[in-house]
C-alpha cells in the first residue's frame, strides 16, 4: 500500500478522477455513453502518436516530424484509395504502415547512424514530409464523398459497439507495453536512454536501437495518418499541425522522462485519458475552446516540473539508503 501511494500513476489516477467529478458537475451531458465514446474516438489518433513518440523519447531523443508523417501518409493513402476504388480497405492499412516505416527509417538512419541531433534532424524532415504531403495532394482537399466505406471501416467500423480506431489504440498500447517490459529489444530502448556509456559496455548497439525506435514511431504515425482520414473523412496537406506537441504532452504527463530511460505505457495511457477529458471538457463549455492550446502548454510545463522533482526526490532517497548501508 505504501508503494502504491508513492506511485506517480496513483497521483495521475486521482487527478483523472477529480477532473471527471468536476466535469460531471459542470457538464452532466458529457457522461453519456455516446459522449464518452466520441471523446475516446477523437483522441485515439493522439494515443497512437504518443505511443510512437514514447519509443523515441525513451532513447533520449525526440521526433517532431510525426504530425507531418501523419499528413503525408494520410494524403497518400487517400489519393491512392480514391484512384483505386476496387482495392480492399486493409491494403491501405498495410500501405500506411509501410510508408510510415520508410519515414521512420529515414529519421532513424540520420539520428542513429549519422549521429544527427534528433530535434534538428526531425525539424528538417518535418518540413520535408509536410512538403511531400502538399506535392501529393496538389493542394486539393478530400471530403466524405471521396472516401469508400471499405476505407473508413478501419476507423469507424464497430466491433461490439466499439469503433475500430479505439480498438487499434488499445491493442497497440498493450502490445508495445509488453514489448517494452518483457522483451530484450524493448529493454535495450530503456538501456540507451538511461546511460549510453553503460549500455555500450554491455554490448547494446545504440545505432540499431535508435533506428528501430524511430521505425516503430514512424509506423504508428503512418497508421495514425490513414486512420485520421478514415475517421474524419477529410484529407488535406495541412492536417495534423501541432499534433506532435500534444503527443509529447501526453508522454510527459504520463511520466516519460524527456531525458530518456524512464516511462511506462500505463502512465502514457492515463496521461492520454487526462488530456482527452481536459480538451473535451473545455470544448463543452461555451467560449473556452480558445484556451485549449494554452492549457496544453501549461500541462506540459507542470508535468515536466513534477517529473523533475520526482526524479530528484528518488535520487535523494537512493543516496540516503546507500548512506545507511555504508
Amino acid at each position: 500500500m505504501k508503494k502504491l501511494l508513492k506511485s506517480r500513476n496513483t497521483g495521475l489516477i486521482l487527478v483523472l478522477v477529480l477532473l471527471l467529478v468536476v466535469a460531471r458537475i459542470v457538464t452532466p451531458g458529457m457522461f453519456s455513453v455516446m459522449s464518452m465514446m466520441n471523446m475516446l474516438q477523437n483522441n485515439a489518433v493522439y494515443a497512437l502518436l504518443a505511443v510512437g513518440e514514447m519509443m523515441v523519447i525513451l532513447t533520449g531523443g525526440i521526433d517532431i516530424s510525426i504530425a507531418s508523417q501523419l499528413a503525408f501518409v494520410g494524403i497518400t493513402t487517400t489519393t491512392l484509395s480514391t484512384a483505386n476504388p476496387d482495392v480492399p480497405g486493409f491494403v491501405w492499412v498495410i500501405t500506411a504502415l509501410l510508408l510510415g516505416i520508410i519515414c521512420g527509417a529515414i529519421n532513424g538512419f540520420l539520428v542513429g547512424y549519422l549521429h544527427m541531433v534528433p530535434m534538428i534532424c526531425t525539424l528538417g524532415t518535418m518540413y520535408i514530409f509536410r512538403g511531400l504531403a502538399f506535392v501529393v495532394s496538389e493542394g486539393q482537399w478530400w471530403f466524405a464523398a471521396h472516401y469508400l466505406d471499405s476505407y473508413r471501416f478501419w476507423a469507424i467500423g464497430k466491433i461490439c459497439g466499439i469503433p475500430m480506431i479505439i480498438i487499434w489504440a488499445v491493442v497497440i498500447m498493450v502490445l508495445l507495453g509488453l514489448f517494452l517490459g518483457y522483451t530484450a529489444p524493448g529493454r535495450r530502448i530503456y538501456a540507451i536512454g538511461t546511460s549510453r556509456e553503460s549500455s555500450a559496455v554491455a554490448g547494446v548497439k545504440e545505432a540499431k536501437v535508435t533506428f528501430y525506435a524511430f521505425v516503430i514511431c514512424g509506423a504508428l504515425a503512418g497508421l495514425a495518418g490513414m486512420l485520421y482520414t478514415a475517421n474524419y473523412a477529410i484529407g488535406y496537406y495541412g492536417m495534423g499541425e501541432g499534433f506532435e506537441m500534444t503527443a509529447i504532452a501526453i508522454c510527459v504527463l504520463g511520466g516519460v522522462s524527456i531525458n530518456g530511460g524512464k516511462g511506462r505505457m500505463d502512465g502514457v495511457a492515463i496521461g492520454m485519458l487526462i488530456m482527452a477529458v481536459v480538451t473535451y471538457f473545455i470544448s463543452m463549455i461555451p467560449g473556452m475552446s480558445v484556451w485549449q492550446k494554452a492549457l496544453q502548454g501549461s500541462i506540459i510545463i507542470v508535468a515536466v516540473a513534477i517529473n523533475y522533482f520526482t526524479e530528484r526526490s528518488a535520487e535523494k532517497q537512493a543516496l540516503k539508503e546507500r548512506g545507511a548501508l555504508i
